[in-house]
């Protein structure tokens, strides 16, 4: 009677552990990522705690568009690309400090816009200014 109960809790214990081991890097971010994102039709924003990953959005442009950067660089390694397909990037820059910029868009097309970071800390947003026709 005791040696079958040993052994249940044994084989639930191995049950726990495969479990775990199965359902944690689901339910945890992205390599210790910790980070707030928000997409709508012409914005994306991060609040960024913790990033040690890359995340992009598409976004369908067109020629004369303007993408409004809002960077607020705390720490670590934090880079930003702008680019449509394997095209030359239109922007790339590392390590924004605080402030804003712009990027006209030369042509139609869908562009990335990726940032990547290394245990970087801060905020960036992208607000698109679409043109008018």
């Amino acid at each position: 009677m005791k040696r079958n109960l040993i052994i249940i809790l044994i084989i639930l214990a191995v049950s726990l552990i495969v479990a775990g081991a199965i359902l944690l890097p689901r339910i945890l971010p992205s390599g210790g990522s910790v980070y707030s994102r928000k997409v709508e039709e012409d914005l994306f924003s991060l609040g960024i705690e913790s990033l040690n990953c890359a995340l992009s959005e598409p976004f369908s442009l067109k020629k004369g568009d303007v993408i409004e950067v809002s960077a607020v660089h705390i720490s670590g390694e934090l880079s930003i690309v702008i680019a449509q397909d394997s095209r030359e990037p239109i922007y790339q820059g590392r390590n924004p400090e605080l402030g804003s910029f712009q990027v006209r868009v030369p042509e139609d097309g869908i562009y990335q816009i990726t940032v990547s970071g290394k245990h970087a800390k801060g905020s960036v947003s992208f607000r698109i200014d679409r043109t008018d026709g």
